[in-house]
């Protein structure tokens, strides 16, 4: 008769992992000044005014731009951590005549990451905005979309 003699035991290897989390506060924002492209006056032709983030306008030799002028200023708060902004690549500004299409210009473009040091960073945006050609006098607004994800 055979006997029966148990294996010897091996211990399985054992690792631990360290886990971490961090909770952040929701991204939140204020606009401290709205976009104003100013007064633009068209000679009947179509034309680009360009109004930059860091505080400078310029037209096509069609146009014509008087007034006060800004680009958008807006405040993030939220956790120190670091923040990516998206916005459409579009906006309508509409009125008594055809819409004008503008397009926001942020300095690095879309996604761009941003530090909120000190839980807050302001963010300027400009935009080029499209005059018709025989654009109709008046006053034209709209508004765009801006998105927020921490990094």
């Amino acid at each position: 008769m055979a006997a029966l003699v148990p294996a010897p035991a091996h211990a399985g290897a054992v690792q631990v992992a360290g886990i971490n989390a961090q909770v952040l506060e929701e991204i939140q924002f204020a606009v401290l000044l709205d976009m104003n492209f100013g007064k633009v006056i068209s000679n009947g032709s179509a034309g680009v005014l360009d109004l930059d983030p860091n505080a400078g306008r310029a037209c096509d030799p069609t146009l014509i731009c008087t007034g006060a002028f800004a680009a958008s200023q807006l405040r993030l708060t939220g956790s120190d951590a670091f923040v990516q902004v998206n916005f459409s690549p579009t906006f309508l500004l509409t009125g008594p005549g055809d819409p004008m299409v503008a397009e926001p210009q942020f300095p690095g473009g879309p996604g761009t990451v941003v530090q909120l040091t000190g839980g807050e960073a302001v963010v300027r945006f400009g935009a080029k905005l499209y005059v018709n050609a025989n654009q109709a006098p008046g006053t034209y607004s709209g508004d765009f979309s801006v998105y927020l994800e921490y990094n």
